[in-house]
């Protein structure tokens, strides 16, 4: 075996250094594109939750109406209880 020349390795450091440049470029288009991606799923996530939001913000309005709806049959129902009660205690029908 002979030593390599001078020659020799500076073409094996030329071709290095060429496949670490298409190594760099290819990874840079690598970024571009992941960084693409990334953004077209930030986006869909983006609009999904504005979704979600408006979502949550139908059931809160249905649930408000449901608590006062809930709210008022029990005053009704605790109402006429009192005042069958007060009927019943202080207003006796003579029979």
């Amino acid at each position: 075996m002979s030593e390599p020349t001078n020659q020799d390795l500076k073409e094996l450091i030329l071709s290095l250094e060429k496949n670490i440049l298409g190594l760099d470029k290819k990874m840079a288009t690598g970024f571009i594109e992941l960084k693409g991606e990334i953004k077209q799923v930030e986006e869909r996530l983006n609009g999904e939750i504005k979704r979600v939001e408006e979502k949550l913000n139908g059931i809160d309005k249905r649930l408000s109406n449901e608590k006062v709806i809930s709210r008022s049959t029990f005053i009704a129902v605790m109402v006429g209880a009192i005042t069958g009660m007060v009927k019943y205690l202080f207003f006796v029908s003579p029979s």
